[in-house]
């Protein structure tokens, strides 16, 4: 029993210190500095995800980010192109910088090389200065390069006129993508 009181006479010392450092995972790059420790499962992340590159995991997002039309198009256009394994997926950001409403707009796309297409965008309506976002899928199946090419098709709502828009190919060399590995005996 003298033990008890004794242990509630003494004060409680905090779990934490006020100038501890507190850890901000999504704001460090993955790169760890000169005489920096990582203490947290930043590294664990990276290793589960496959990246191990350095550099920030946004700067090596953006370096697969390829335009698709000018800035003076009706309609700009611009895809983010993901590649996992012998999937391709393209996340199509598309802006009307009309001050009219686009009906029908579609974006048709095809391919030149092993790839085949296996789900296509749908038609859909966007409002004036307005931005959507649609996804494609595409399927590899040898490491060739290849192309994907496509057109914009869209209708204006006020002028009842159809527009189409010649998207830029994108290159696909899938040995860009592919990370090394090692294998043990």
């Amino acid at each position: 029993k003298e033990t008890t009181d004794a242990k509630k006479d003494e004060p409680e010392t905090p779990m934490t210190q006020a100038d501890d450092l507190i850890h901000f995972r999504q704001l460090k790059a993955m790169s760890v500095q000169v005489g920096d420790m990582d203490l947290d499962d930043g590294s664990d992340l990276a290793r589960a995800t496959g990246y191990v590159d350095g550099g920030s995991l946004l700067e090596n997002e953006l370096s697969h980010v390829y335009p698709l039309s000018g800035f003076a198009d009706p309609v700009y256009a611009e895809a983010l192109v993901t590649v996992r394994d012998y999937d391709i997926s393209l996340e199509i950001l598309l802006i009307n910088r009309t001050p009219n409403t686009l009906a029908n707009l579609t974006v048709e796309l095809a391919t030149m090389g092993d790839m085949k297409i296996v789900e296509r965008p749908q038609a859909h309506t966007i409002g004036p200065l307005d931005q959507i976002t649609i996804k494609a899928s595409i399927k590899v199946s040898s490491t060739e390069t290849g192309h994907i090419f496509g057109t914009i098709v869209y209708e204006d709502a006020s002028t009842q006129e159809r527009g189409y828009i010649n998207l830029n190919d994108i290159h696909m060399d899938i040995m860009d993508y592919i990370r090394p590995a090692t294998c043990t005996d």
